[in-house]
Order: structure tokens, then C-alpha cells, then sequence
């Protein structure tokens, strides 16, 4: 008798994303490629659909199929049209080999899936972390429980080793070049809550100018790539802004040289970097404040540098100087917990929250 897991091989699934398309008036005339464009398809995705050539149920298809029958991106489009487009996933992954280990799905469709990551479990590989991590849990997923095979991890977005909550990955070329496509534009809105020492408001009080320091706080923020000229009364540090009530921190972020984890602000070489604090709670008998935050970019480290540069590093991270034995947090004490996109297929305004770990809650 066969094996369970070779019966699942027996009946692996080929990959394949099928998307149908009915043409109306305002899209008559239009070549195949100008109407894929306007579906925001890049040129990479509708070069790609050239290649793909699969067979099923005894009949062969094609990437790019216009009323059933195979047509090139420069054919026309006429009202009435059912345009089919195939995405083939012919490669397997090859960064991350499948790994069991249990996923906590949130929500799965067609093209995305959105996981709720533990603390302790790295995203993907990494010098030190090659095994366990959700790119390989997620490969494991699919070939050997749902049997699909050959399976790629896109994921959107990566969260640290020990940050934990939602993390968001195309299941396949078209969610993910679309994903992508609003990643990088800012269309994705990720929110966090976190906990730092002290109260991150008092760093903002007096913000005369964006761009002031003081000697005092320049050494004490390690090298920022600040001129020497600036005047020492300014009492500021640079890139923090008030913007009603949230609080903007618009500091570049760069590696620290001669090492591979560590990131430092660096006004004059770093990366844009921009972290919104949209709300302050703060604990005088305890002297630290939960905060919710809001990305504008997604530097490695972002928000973790960000809150050490203004003085209230993250409770539990010891790499940015952090109070790494705090009586529950064993960890940086940050949680992805909400994430707003719109639905790579549907356009559909996807909005998704989770509650705090316990870790986390039991700071309160």
C-alpha cells in the first residue's frame, strides 16, 4: 500500500492562476497587451504568459487564450471578447526547502494568504536561520497538504525574527507583482503596536526645525552624518515632525559599517525612512508607553532604530538598546497588528487586525 505522502505526490496539482477577462465597449479596439496594462500587468508578467503552455483534462492552453483559442499580446479585442489569461508556476522554491511546521492562516484565497507569525520564527532564510522559517512552512503547505506543486513564496513583506503578527505573501506571479507594485507605492498600510521605554511624546516637544541637534544629543544618537556647524541651542533632534497628533520621525537609515545586522540613522547616507507614531500610552509607574505605528517605508530594523533614536527603545531589544530582561518580554516587543491592501483580483479593500500576543498583553 502506498505511502500517504506518496499518495499525495500521485495527485499533485500542477500550479496555475487562470484569470477571465470579458471584454466591454470601453475596452474594444485594444490590443491584448494595452488592455493587460491597464489590468496593471508590467511587462515582465505579460512576457512571461508567452511561455506558458500547459495540459489539462486532455486539452492544451495557453498563457494567453482569446476565445478559447491561443492569441498573441498584439491581437485585438473586440466587445463580447472572454479573454483568458494562465499563470504557470514552472520553478519551484529554491531559497527555502518545505519545512513542517504549523501555520496560523488568517485568511487564504486564490492569490494571497495571510499568516499571524510567532514570535521566534524567521521569515525567511538567513545566515543562522537556513531551517523552521514560514517561506519553507508555507512550501511544506502546499506540496504536501495541499498537494500543488511547484510552489514560490512571494512575501510582500518580512518582520523580524522575534516581531511577531501579520505578515502578508502572493500566492502566485500575478497577487504577487500586484502586491509588489502597491508595496512599493505605498499603497499597503501596515500598523503595529509596540512598547518602549519612557514616553516617545516628550521627544517631540519644542520641534522647532526638522533638521536641528544639539551636540549632546548628536553623540548621544551615534553617528548621524550631521554637520558641525549647526547651532547648539537648538534642542531637537533632526526629522521629527508633529503633524496634529501624529508624530512623524523622517530619519534615513543606513547599515552600520562592518556589520551585517546592525542599522544606525545617517542623515547624509542612509536610506529614506519614515515611521509615524499615531498614538501615545503612556505608564509613569512603569515608565514605558504602548504606541501604535505606521509605516511609510519599510527599512530593515525600521521601527526598532527609529524608537532608539529618539531615546525609547523598543522593551526586550537588547540590539538597540533595549532592557532585554524585563520580566516578560524575552523579545522586542513588537506586533504587526492590523494591515489594510486592496485584493490584487477583485480591487476589494481587504482590512485585517489581530489581538496582541500574550507575551505582549501581559506587559499590562
Amino acid at each position: 500500500m502506498a505511502s500517504f505522502k506518496g499518495y499525495l505526490r500521485i495527485l499533485m496539482k500542477q500550479n496555475i492562476r487562470k484569470l477571465n477577462y470579458k471584454i466591454t465597449k470601453s475596452f474594444h479596439g485594444l490590443t491584448i497587451e494595452a488592455f493587460l496594462h491597464r489590468k496593471r500587468y508590467t511587462r515582465g508578467m505579460i512576457s512571461g504568459l508567452k511561455k506558458v503552455k500547459y495540459v489539462e483534462n486532455g486539452v492544451t492552453h495557453y498563457g494567453i487564450e482569446k476565445n478559447g483559442q491561443w492569441a498573441f499580446s498584439i491581437d485585438l479585442l473586440n466587445d463580447g471578447d472572454l479573454l483568458s489569461i494562465s499563470f504557470l508556476e514552472m520553478e519551484a522554491e529554491d531559497s527555502a526547502a518545505p519545512y513542517s511546521l504549523p501555520l496560523d492562516i488568517v485568511y487564504e484565497d486564490e492569490d494571497i494568504l495571510l499568516l499571524n507569525k510567532p514570535a521566534g520564527i524567521p521569515s525567511h532564510p538567513s545566515p543562522g536561520h537556513y531551517e523552521g522559517t514560514l517561506a519553507g512552512a508555507a512550501s511544506y503547505y502546499y506540496k504536501e497538504i495541499k498537494g500543488i506543486q511547484p510552489f514560490v513564496c512571494r512575501m510582500i513583506h518580512r518582520l523580524d525574527l522575534d516581531t511577531s503578527g501579520l505578515l502578508l505573501l502572493g500566492k502566485n506571479k500575478f497577487s504577487g507583482s500586484l502586491l509588489n507594485q502597491d508595496m512599493r507605492a505605498g499603497r499597503i498600510e501596515r500598523c503595529y503596536t509596540a512598547f518602549c521605554h519612557g514616553n516617545p511624546a516628550l521627544a517631540f516637544e519644542n520641534t522647532t526645525s526638522p533638521y536641528s541637534v544639539s551636540k549632546e544629543n548628536a553623540k548621544n544618537s551615534g553617528n548621524l552624518g550631521i554637520p558641525d556647524s549647526l547651532p547648539t541651542s537648538l534642542k531637537t533632534l533632526p526629522g521629527l515632525e508633529k503633524n496634529g497628533d501624529i508624530l512623524r520621525i523622517s530619519a534615513p537609515i543606513q547599515r552600520v559599517e562592518n556589520e551585517y545586522m546592525l542599522r544606525e540613522v545617517h542623515f547624509q547616507n542612509g536610506q529614506e525612512a519614515v515611521t509615524n507614531i499615531l498614538s501615545v500610552e503612556y505608564f509613569p509607574e512603569k515608565d514605558f508607553s504602548r504606541i501604535k505605528l505606521r509605516l511609510e517605508t519599510g527599512r530593515t530594523h525600521q521601527i526598532r532604530v527609529h524608537l532608539s533614536y529618539i531615546g525609547c527603545p523598543l522593551l526586550g531589544d537588547s540590539l538597540y538598546g533595549g532592557n532585554a530582561y524585563t520580566p516578560y518580554m524575552k523579545r522586542q516587543a513588537l506586533h504587526s497588528s492590523s494591515i489594510e491592501f486592496l485584493h490584487p483580483e477583485s480591487g476589494e479593500k481587504m482590512q485585517f487586525e489581530i489581538p496582541l500576543p500574550r507575551d505582549m498583553e501581559e506587559l499590562l
